[in-house]
């Protein structure tokens, strides 16, 4: 039998662990933990939580998003239930708890929460059955990731003001304000209130990890408080606040003491370390990964490249790496192409079939190019006779002016590996094609956009594969990771649009080597 001391002993144990963790993700590093369960959804989409993490602000190591699915505010005499979520976001630096805020300023959403029962009994304005609660922040938050995992002291520090909303009671009526503010010190361990209030304790939740290992969300967290007092109502149908301010007071029981007041936040805690974050929002893109100059430090040669290997994977977080990344094209940013056999076929089985294809094109971002297509020796399958665009000579096809987007195609964690794939979404509006089809000249279009895999990844090419699939019209993928659909649809003569796809083997050859990055390091 476990012995009591003993147990405390291993409880302590835990406890420090925990914490030496959560200090590690402060400071932006995040551990993997291979027996914790791993999600399947998009890595990509799994990081989007944190959109709005500060990340210009160099300082910043962690982001964080909080996110209060239920619980409840009593304040005086009300009782509002959290029926909505509430999000706080931001970021943390390694040595303060105080919270950067969300970088497009909506730090704490603004979420009315119904007040049940509304204000009555305030004859002037009569009864305000209908009321919303709107927390405010009212200064800087602060949360310690350490203590909330911990149970241990304080896990958010919040000064809020809360924004009563009435048409009656206008556009300035506040319990609280920036300078007196409700200030609960939430905790997921056991408050310890003056009277009437009674200990209550929270929860620090269950660890998951996400994102190949970088996102760590905390679920069925609890954080508590019934220790804060909480200030009257000011601004209260102005400009009859001198006398609506009272009745408010009035019929909430405001203001009211420490020991008559709680705050019960229940949700989730996600986290990541701010350069994970930075990184797999530039992804998948397209960059060149060079040697760096050695410099003479004394009778050695140095380098301070960010990497340590030739395809810019390993990063070399002390700069003393051999390798650098520059993002995007060099000056040298022209490619061109050339595929056997190309055919479009739609669901209804119309097929064209051209020999032979060429490419000309160039890269102009860190995901996007633009470039031309052109087609030879196309006919209709059926009938044989040929297919040309407007102008063009007999059995040619031009497709001029395209644009191309880099996306993923898949990006999952499996089992700890990260399965990404990248490609071209291929596009021009109004239509990629258009034309006209045998002796009836049928007219031809061929409308919406085609993702084209690309076939090398992680390392420098002069020359990769773009590889067309479809069956029966059926393009593979049809879609972007998470995306909307994104098909190709063919309109021939008189008939119906119809979708199509488009099956090629294009072999790409670039004026000087590029890498097409689609994992963070």
């Amino acid at each position: 039998m476990t012995s009591v001391a003993s147990s405390r002993a291993t409880g302590t144990t835990r406890a420090r662990r925990r914490a030496l963790f959560f200090a590690s993700l402060v400071a932006g590093v995040l551990a993997l933990l291979a027996a914790a369960p791993l999600a399947l959804a998009g890595i990509q989409h799994e990081f989007a939580i944190f959109s709005d993490c500060p990340l210009e602000n160099p300082e910043v190591g962690t982001c964080i998003v909080s996110t209060t699915t239920s619980g409840e505010f009593k304040i005086g005499k009300k009782t509002v239930p959290i029926t909505q979520p509430v999000v706080l976001q931001g970021g943390l630096t390694p040595d303060s708890p105080q919270l950067i805020p969300a970088a497009d300023g909506n730090t704490l959403s603004k979420t009315a929460l119904p007040v049940p029962g509304g204000i009555v009994g305030i004859e002037l304005l009569g009864p305000l059955t209908s009321v919303t609660a709107t927390a405010e922040l009212a200064g800087t938050a602060e949360v310690n990731v350490v203590n909330a995992n911990t149970a241990e002291g304080v896990a958010a520090s919040l000064p809020l003001k809360v924004k009563l909303d009435n048409p009656a009671l206008g556009s300035t009526c506040y319990v609280g304000s920036d300078s007196e503010p409700l200030a609960p010190q939430l905790t997921t361990g056991t408050t310890n209130p003056p009277p009437p209030n009674t200990p209550i304790s929270g929860d620090p939740g269950e660890a998951v990890l996400s994102g190949h290992g970088k996102i760590i969300t905390i679920l069925h967290s609890s954080l508590v408080d019934n220790a804060f007092a909480a200030p009257g109502a000011h601004g209260c149908a102005e400009p009859l606040s001198l006398l609506i301010d009272p009745a408010v007071d009035l019929q909430t029981g405001l203001p009211a003491p420490a020991g008559e007041n709680a705050a019960v936040l229940s949700g989730t805690l996600a986290a990541a370390g701010a350069r994970y974050v930075k990184a797999q929002a530039l992804l998948p893109t397209l960059g060149r990964c060079q040697k760096v100059a050695g410099v003479k430090e004394g009778k050695t040669t140095a380098f301070h490249g960010g990497y340590n290997d030739s395809g810019c994977t390993e990063e070399n977080p002390s700069r003393f790496g051999k390798f650098e990344w520059t993002p995007g094209p060099g000056a040298a940013n022209k490619f061109s192409g050339s595929s056997t056999t190309v055919t479009l076929e739609t669901t209804g089985k119309t097929q064209i079939r051209c020999a032979a294809s060429t490419t000309q094109g160039e890269y102009t971002g860190t995901k996007s190019a633009t470039l031309g297509l052109t087609l030879t020796g196309c006919k209709l399958v059926a009938s044989g006779e040929p297919c040309q665009s407007s102008g063009a000579a007999s059995g040619e096809i031009r497709a001029s002016g395209l644009n191309a987007e880099l996306g993923f195609i898949q990006d999952i964690d499996q089992g700890g590996e990260v399965l990404a794939s990248a490609g071209w979404d291929l596009k021009r509006e109004p239509s990629i094609i258009s034309g006209e089809c045998g002796s009836a000249k049928q007219a031809l279009l061929v409308t919406g956009s085609v993702i084209a895999p690309i076939s090398a990844a992680e390392k420098m090419v002069s020359a990769y594969t773009l590889k067309l699939m479809q069956t029966g019209g059926k393009q593979a993928p049809e879609s972007f990771e998470e995306a909307p659909k994104d098909t190709l649809t063919e309109t021939l003569g008189g008939g119906p649009s119809e979708q199509a796809g488009l099956k090629a083997t294009e072999k790409i050859t670039n004026e000087e080597k590029l890498e097409f990055k689609v994992e963070a390091e």
